[in-house]
């Protein structure tokens, strides 16, 4: 009853910006964010992107995902490799080699991080990447399943070979047919 009354008075656009008069005990619920709330959490949001930006972290590795894309997070994983890991690994390996290899070590021996895990890329791309490199001759076999993490193919069933595109001759082998004639034809 109470329902119908109110729709009769104030539903519609005709009624549109009239004042309610609340009856029968009703209480006032606003809908939404008040405005100060509102500016609170614009804030909040400000200060997630600030302290990612002063330790030069990529907003998504914080959890803000609102400007952040499938396609774009790569490209920022990436940048954070580069311009900030990067530096720090610099500082780390001198502070270590300087720190734990006695002089005569440092001649032998260095500290390396290795972070190319941080920087493979998607699975395709780094597929595609060593197709060009195994068909070009300056990847073998096993310099790819290094870099894969997987097991060496012994050297006597090709893991190391050098191939060039050609039907994969050997590189050794390339141009060793180009002189010589074919006796059979003849």
């Amino acid at each position: 009853m109470v329902r119908e009354s109110w729709n009769a008075v104030y539903q519609g656009s005709a009624n549109a910006h009239r004042i309610a008069v609340l009856e029968e005990g009703m209480k006032f619920q606003p809908i939404g964010i008040p405005p100060e709330q509102a500016q609170f959490l614009e804030t909040r949001k400000f200060q997630i992107n600030e302290i990612a930006r002063i330790f030069r972290v990529p907003p998504h590795m914080v959890g803000d995902l609102e400007k952040s894309s499938f396609s774009n997070i790569e490209q920022q994983l990436l940048e954070f490799v580069k311009y900030t890991l990067d530096p720090w690994v610099v500082r780390w390996e001198q502070a270590l080699q300087k720190a734990l290899l006695l002089p005569s070590e440092k001649r032998t021996y260095f500290v390396k991080f290795n972070v190319d895990g941080l920087l493979r890329g998607d699975y395709a791309s780094r597929m595609n990447g060593y197709a060009v490199a195994r068909q070009n001759g300056w990847m073998s076999a096993n310099d790819i399943r290094e870099l894969e993490d997987m097991n060496r193919i012994p050297a006597e069933l090709g893991g190391d070979l050098y191939l060039v595109n050609g039907n994969m001759t050997k590189l050794a082998d390339a141009g060793a047919f180009a002189g010589k004639t074919n006796v059979e034809t003849e």
